[in-house]
């Protein structure tokens, strides 16, 4: 895999429809929980922290990446580890900053370009892939990774965020391929603790968040009766 991209940067470039732009239907939901789960995975790499019993301690607060930056001081400010599972909801308030970062990154590598869009008052940017063939490389890449496996710490760090950010039928849109990628992540993500609690912990966030939101839907109706 392209070593000047970081895990969320690969993360996020799947993320953008190869041929429309903007994030995939598939991953609207799940996507921001992912992407602060694959900055946790950098860091640890970086060793700015350390994950045990799931839970997060800062071991350097200081970083070259300024998206590392902004969350470490968050994360040294508090007295005690919190869960990963805890970081990652919280974190989720500040993705239009984190996003913002990353996608400036991907169009000075020119990987993206932003295209200007105008609905009414509305303005916006969609992001699209500008080097779609070094994208089709990095999603052939990790089709062959997941399916013939890898000793890569990197490497499984960003294969076990596939499924969580929803990403998993972008990869494998086959049915059946996609059955045994699964089981195949799954065996990955049982060989890696640290993966695992990681992809867990994304997982269980968007859960809660989507049961918070069904009640509080629930909430509004029964008092509009």
């Amino acid at each position: 895999m392209d070593k000047s991209l970081s895990l969320s940067e690969k993360l996020y470039l799947l993320a953008v429809h190869p041929q429309k732009g903007g994030i995939i239907y598939a991953a609207k939901q799940k996507f921001d929980f992912a992407l602060p789960g694959a900055l946790f995975m950098e860091m640890l790499l970086d060793k700015k922290i350390e994950i045990e019993n799931k839970r997060i301690k800062v071991v350097g607060t200081k970083s070259n990446d300024s998206i590392q930056n902004y969350l470490l001081q968050k994360m040294s400010n508090v007295k005690r580890p919190r869960k990963v599972t805890t970081w990652i909801s919280k974190f989720r308030l500040s993705m239009k900053r984190i996003r913002r970062q990353i996608k400036t990154s991907l169009v000075r590598k020119g990987m993206l370009k932003l295209d200007e869009k105008q609905f009414l008052f509305f303005h916006w940017k969609r992001p699209v892939l500008q080097n779609k063939q070094a994208i089709y490389k990095l999603q052939s890449e990790i089709e062959n990774q997941i399916l013939q496996g890898t000793t890569s710490e990197e490497n499984i760090m960003l294969l076990v965020l596939i499924k969580p950010a929803g990403l998993l039928k972008r990869i494998f849109p086959d049915k059946e391929k996609r059955k045994i990628a699964g089981k195949k992540l799954k065996q990955m993500m049982e060989e890696n603790q640290v993966s695992e609690a990681v992809s867990a912990a994304v997982a269980a966030a968007h859960a809660v968040a989507i049961s918070v939101a069904a009640s509080s839907a629930a909430m509004t109706a029964s008092a509009s009766r």
